[in-house]
Order: structure tokens, then C-alpha cells, then sequence
């Protein structure tokens, strides 16, 4: 059973959010809220999911690889560890060991695993393996996150009982009605009444329309599951962070990926762009070209991105578009710098402005997921 698919989920995740409230008098003097967590966190992952087994066999390979590698005595660059960890998952992607190591949500985590690892300072005590486990198999964000940072996370379970409250649980409550508002009617007909009959399609039109009904379907789906992410985590005291805003209000690529799917962009902001510019950074003969660093690691960040959601050629080639959206965008920045005027929209009103760019963004942003989809013909 996982998480958000069906009402035996809402019921059973409901009751044991209704429980830890309802027992919190009797057991929050004796029992840490992290164990409290750790708790909710075995008993979904032990007694629901159907892929327990691989998933604790992921957890503890990523623990060994985590603590082998934080030692100070070990002097590695973290390159290295960090391709291990992703290994399991590259195995996936290629097809090899699929039934011994794959389990749903398994990207979500590997990320997060990495990250783990990244952030972790040679002065920094590690991770204790209950905590470890709580924050990659965190039943609200196992399947498709969002993807939460330890830090943030461990503030959460520093907090103890203080967020496990009233406040915290309105506001989760807010988001689990907006997020089933969202998937369960907003999606659903969008996929009824637009996307299925937009299946048999042939002509310009007909495509055009097929990609707006499947960005549309998308985004309601995906934000819906989100806010649902968002609101059971609130109500059980963490404070998951939002993955959309909206949008399709976005100016320009860069603006659309502080808005949708907020935490992977932020991810790949901090663990794969950033390494990559400062590594050809250093690359003597690029020190005179700053924008084509810039841009080579914006391409390479977005085919990752394409990547990491399946090796088949419409990721991959939706990932591509995408990072070709951002270096246009990025030389277009420059060059407008450098001459000290918009060199497309010139002297055009604020208002227009803003319009035409929302437009371009969107019918750029409704292409590439359509590409992503695998329902086009490219």
C-alpha cells in the first residue's frame, strides 16, 4: 500500500496521527518524539509497504557507505562515495537487479542519501542509523517527496513535542484539503473530460491541445500529492517544505524552477550545478568564459534532471529542452546586461511585458512536459 494511493491509506495513516495525539499525554514523558517518529515510520514500513525488504537493504547499504566514508582518517574526494550511493539506482535505470534492490520512491531517497553525505562536515557527529532511516523512509514523503534536507529535518525532530500541537495541525489540515481537492477532483477532470479525449491526435491543434491537457493534468496531480506530502508531515510535527508555487505565473525558466517542483531545482542547484561550475571553474582555459561555464553546467544539470526520472528518450529529451530553455535564457540575461536594454521586448509596457512573458513560458513549460510525457511523437 503506498502512500496517497487509495482510502486504506487516509485511513490508516489517519488513525495513527489521531492516536499519537490522543496518547501524547501519556507517552511524551517517557518516549522522545524522535522515537515517536521512528515508530509511525517502522510500523507503515514493516506492516504496509510491499517492498520492506528493499528498501531496508538500500538504507543500510547507504548507512554503510555514509558512515565508512564520513570517517576523518578517510581521505577521499566525495565524488566517489556519492556515485556509490547513487549506484543502486543507476543499476535500476539500466535495467540490472531489478527485483533484488528496487523499490517505489527510490530516487526521492537516493537523493536524499546524497545529500546526507555532502553536507556532512569532518566535525559533525554522524547520523545515528534510527534517525538516518526516519528521514529517507518518512512515510509522507517517501514516494515522490518532496525532497527534505537532514538539517531542516533534524530541526523538526529537535523541536521535540512543541510542533506536534495544534497550530501545526491546522495548517497540515489545510494542505491535506487542498492537496485531495487538487488530485482527487481538479486531476481527475482534467484526465476525464481533457486529457483521455485528447489521446487520438494528428494534427498541430491536436497536439497543442493533448500538451496544455497533460501539463494541466500534471500539475494538479503532482502539486495535489505534494500538499498531501506537506500536510501529513505538519501533522505529525515536521514541517515539509512546499514544492510548487505557482508556476505557470513564472516570467522565465530560471523563475519556473523556483516554482515548480521547488526542492528537486533547489537539489540540483546545490549538488550538481554549483560542483560542476566551480570544477570548470578551475579549468584554465574557460577562466575568460564565465557564461559558457555557466551554461554547460545549466545544460548538464537539466539532462541529469532527465536522467534521474528514467534512461528512456523522452526524459532524457525533455531534460535536454529544458536545459536549452535555461541557456537561452541565461545568454539573453547577459547580453541584455551588456547593452543595458531588453533586446526582445525593447520599450514594451511592464504590463505586456509580464503577459507575453508568462505566455512564452508557459507554451515553453506545456512543450517540454509534453515531451517528458511520451505522448508526443518526437
Amino acid at each position: 500500500m503506498l502512500p496517497f494511493t487509495n482510502i486504506e491509506f487516509y485511513v490508516l495513516f489517519g488513525g495513527l496521527i489521531l492516536t499519537i495525539y490522543a496518547l501524547k499525554p501519556l507517552y511524551s514523558k517517557y518516549v522522545s518524539y524522535t522515537s515517536v517518529l521512528l515508530i509511525a515510520t517502522l510500523f507503515y514500513t514493516f506492516c504496509f509497504f510491499t517492498q520492506t525488504l528493499q528498501i531496508l537493504t538500500f538504507v543500510l547499504y547507504s548507512y554503510i557507505v555514509y558512515y565508512i566514508f564520513s570517517f576523518k582518517l578517510v581521505k577521499t574526494n566525495k565524488l566517489w562515495p556519492s556515485l556509490l550511493l547513487a549506484l543502486p539506482l543507476i543499476l535500476i535505470k539500466i535495467h540490472i537487479g531489478l527485483s533484488l534492490i528496487s523499490f517505489a520512491g527510490m530516487s526521492y531517497i537516493t537523493f536524499r542519501t546524497i545529500q546526507v553525505f555532502l553536507d556532512h562536515q569532518p566535525d559533525d557527529a554522524r547520523i545515528p542509523i534510527g534517525e538516518y532511516f526516519t528521514f529517507l523512509a518518512f512515510t509522507p514523503t517517501l514516494l515522490i517527496g518532496p525532497i527534505d534536507r537532514w538539517r531542516r529535518f533534524k530541526d523538526n525532530l529537535n523541536e521535540g513535542y512543541k510542533n506536534l500541537g495544534f497550530e501545526l495541525f491546522v495548517y497540515g489540515w489545510h494542505n491535506v484539503v487542498v492537496g485531495i481537492f487538487q488530485k482527487y477532483i481538479l486531476a481527475e477532470l482534467v484526465a476525464r473530460y481533457w486529457l483521455q479525449p485528447a489521446d487520438n491526435v494528428h494534427s498541430f491543434l491536436e497536439h497543442t491541445n493533448a500538451a496544455f491537457a497533460y501539463t494541466a493534468y500534471l500539475y494538479f496531480d503532482f502539486s495535489g500529492y505534494s500538499s498531501l506530502a506537506v500536510g501529513f508531515g505538519n501533522m505529525l510535527g515536521v514541517k515539509v517544505p512546499q514544492n510548487f508555487n505557482h508556476p505557470y505565473m513564472a516570467l522565465n525558466p530560471q523563475d519556473f524552477w523556483r516554482r515548480w517542483h521547488i526542492t528537486l531545482g533547489d537539489w540540483l542547484r546545490d549538488y550538481f550545478f554549483r560542483p560542476i561550475y566551480k570544477w570548470l571553474s578551475g579549468i584554465t582555459s574557460l577562466k575568460q568564459y564565465p557564461v559558457t561555464k555557466q551554461n554547460v553546467s545549466l545544460f548538464l544539470t537539466f539532462v541529469l534532471m532527465g536522467c534521474w526520472n528514467g534512461l528512456s528518450h523522452s526524459y532524457v529529451l525533455s531534460g535536454v529542452i529544458f536545459g536549452a530553455y535555461s541557456v537561452i535564457h541565461n545568454t539573453y540575461i547577459v547580453e541584455c546586461k551588456k547593452k543595458g536594454k531588453d533586446i526582445v521586448f525593447g520599450q514594451m509596457s511592464p504590463v505586456v511585458t509580464t503577459f507575453l512573458s508568462r505566455l512564452l513560458m508557459v507554451c515553453a513549460a506545456a512543450f517540454a512536459i509534453y515531451v517528458f510525457s511520451g505522448r508526443s511523437n518526437i
